[in-house]
């Protein structure tokens, strides 16, 4: 299983994710509101057009690296 290292700034509301064990694939969202944790997983929450969030990913635990940023 690949690990994954989260970048999430909660003043900004933007998250990078940085996929597999090199790191090579880099991807950036914004408007996300909170990561939960969720019966194993941590579940990244967006904020849609709507206003209502909504779940961007869910994650392994055992596998996911966050680091928060304020």
């Amino acid at each position: 299983m690949s690990q994954q290292v989260v970048r999430f700034n909660t003043k900004e509301h933007t998250l990078s994710i940085l996929w597999g064990d090199e790191g090579t694939i880099t991807e950036d969202f914004e408007n996300v509101m909170t990561i939960k944790e969720y019966d194993g997983y941590y579940e990244i929450l967006q904020k849609q057009e709507s206003g209502k969030n909504a779940p961007l990913f869910r994650l392994p635990i055992n596998s996911t690296i966050i680091r928060y940023i304020h």
